[in-house]
């Protein structure tokens, strides 16, 4: 059986390739909600970061970015449910200012 040699350029690139990969699965969740919850803004933002990290530091970086942005998403979207149920009763006042130095 021959030996494999791979020269560390190709090690290199191998692993940022394997964690570029791991990142775009984990970017794949803020995406997804991000969809969900109709807010792509974040959704983008968290797969655009993730799959970053994880070129960079791989899972160390990519799954943090991942759930800040699930997070992110979840809380606006819980904000924007409680906004939505709750009612004002908006009146109209009638104001008037009388100024007694002028009268």
């Amino acid at each position: 059986m021959d030996q494999i040699k791979i020269s560390q350029s190709e090690v290199i690139f191998y692993i940022a390739l394997i964690n570029i990969v791991i990142g775009f699965f984990l970017g794949t969740f803020p995406l997804l909600a991000g969809f969900i919850a109709k807010n792509r803004k974040y959704g983008i933002y968290g797969f655009i970061g993730s799959v970053v990290g994880g070129g960079i530091l791989g899972i160390l970086l990519s799954y943090p970015i991942a759930m800040i942005f699930i997070w992110l998403i979840v809380k606006k979207a819980i904000v924007r449910e409680s906004a939505d149920s709750i009612s004002i009763d908006e009146k109209t006042a009638e104001l008037s200012v009388e100024n007694s130095e002028n009268s």
